[in-house]
This record gives C-alpha cells, sequence and structure tokens, in this order.
C-alpha cells in the first residue's frame, strides 16, 4: 500500500494544529515536515516545536527530513517532540553510518535522503541500518522547485538496490522507498511506476479546494501504476 505524507511546508503555520486536523480528515499517511537552514529558505521556521504541536493535534506518524547538518543534540530534540522517522540527508564527509545508529538509538524510524542527482553507490551498505530511502525529485534551492524528470531514473536505480538487498530494518518490515519534491497528479504515476511505495506532497495538496478528494485522487493515480494502469 502506498503512503501519501502531506508536506507542512505549505501550511498556514499560523493554523497549524487545524491544518493537521484537516489533513487528517483528508485521510493523509503522514505529516512530512522539512528542517532546513537559512541557506536552503530563509523565511523557514519549523523546529522542535512545530513537531510537538503537530504530535499534540493528531496521531498520525510524523516524517521529519533533516536537511541540515545533523547532531546527537538535534535528533534526541525532534525525537522527544514525537517524531516517528527521521530523514538524515546523505552528504560527503559525515559518518553516515553512526548518524543511523543515532536515530535508531533515539527511538525513531531511520531514513536516508539523496538529492536529485546524487550518486546512489554507497546506498548497500547502509540498508540494513534504514526503514526508508528518500529521493528527492527538485532542487530545494532553486526558485520554482519543479519536478525533475531525470530523477524518475534515479527512483528506479533505488528500487534495483532495494529490492536487492532484499533488508528488513527496524520492526522487520521492508525499507520503502519515497520521493518528494512538486510531486501532484501530473507525475504520481510516473513515481509510483518507476517503484516509490511513498510520496511527499506540498503544493498539489494544499493549492486545492477539495483536500479529501485530492488525496483520492492521488490514490487512484498511485495504485492504477502499481498494477500496470498508468491513470492521467
Amino acid at each position: 500500500m502506498h503512503c501519501i505524507a502531506a508536506s507542512i511546508l505549505s501550511a498556514d503555520r499560523r493554523r497549524l494544529p487545524d491544518e493537521v486536523r484537516r489533513l487528517l480528515f483528508a485521510g493523509v499517511d503522514a505529516i512530512h515536515m522539512n528542517v532546513v537552514d537559512a541557506d536552503d529558505r530563509p523565511n523557514l521556521s519549523l523546529g522542535h516545536l512545530a513537531c510537538a504541536a503537530i504530535r499534540a493535534s493528531c496521531a498520525l506518524p510524523i516524517h521529519v527530513h533533516l536537511r541540515v547538518q545533523a547532531s546527537r543534540a538535534l535528533v534526541e530534540t525532534f525525537a522527544e517532540a514525537g517524531a516517528d522517522l527521521l530523514i538524515v540527508q546523505q552528504t560527503s564527509g559525515q559518518d553516515t553510518a553512526a548518524l543511523l545508529a543515532l536515530v535508531r538509538a533515539a527511538g525513531c524510524q531511520v531514513g536516508l535522503a539523496f538529492g536529485p542527482g546524487d550518486a546512489l553507490d554507497g546506498l548497500p551498505a547502509w540498508l540494513g541500518q534504514l526503514d526508508l530511502v528518500h529521493v528527492s525529485c527538485a532542487l530545494p534551492a532553486s526558485a520554482t522547485r519543479d519536478f525533475l524528470p531525470a530523477s524518475l531514473a534515479q527512483i528506479t536505480q533505488a528500487r534495483a538496490l532495494v529490492r536487492g538487498a532484499d533488508v528488513r530494518a527496524g520492526a522487520g518490515q521492508p525499507v520503502r522507498l519515497q520521493a518528494d519534491g512538486d510531486i501532484g497528479l501530473a507525475n504520481a504515476a510516473a513515481v509510483a511506476a518507476a517503484g516509490v511505495d511513498d510520496i511527499v506532497v506540498g503544493r498539489a495538496l494544499f493549492g486545492s479546494r477539495d483536500w479529501a478528494g485530492s488525496v483520492r485522487a492521488l490514490r487512484a493515480a498511485l495504485d492504477g501504476a502499481q498494477a500496470g494502469q498508468v491513470v492521467a
């Protein structure tokens, strides 16, 4: 079953608890938080207090993508605030294995994120520590943050690596593959056909007048692609 996570980057943060409850009633499966620094998006201010507010508003799983240099303090702070899954960004020069172990020790599920065009050569070595692999399909610092069609090949490669390793981390479940970055009805079927289990949606959902209808349409597109019946 595909998971649809709603990115609250596009939410009205002045009314965050209300927005989260609307997402719950719309039928999303999880809440997705992007935690970035000023070099990425200067006006962003999502931190552990926002995570705690979301946790107090609903019981949906909270996914936190740390698109900053992760530290013990940051990991533990978000774990204590109620995050269920912590996704750390793969960057050169970091001790990835130690960082993933830190997230697991904090009591969270473990995710590892790759940016557009990032090499996936090191992924097999870490799969045994992961619950989720995250592929970003849009450039985070671009003005438009448009979906990059070349990301489909990266998703396909990641799916092949996950399938080839046949690993089960965390609670013994298969490692899941998630895609994020300007995903909506125009490309949901394509990313599902490329091999994703989960998608993160933002503008495509918050820009709709009918959130529940948008979630249903996205599920139809995902399930149709899974069955080999691509939905336009």
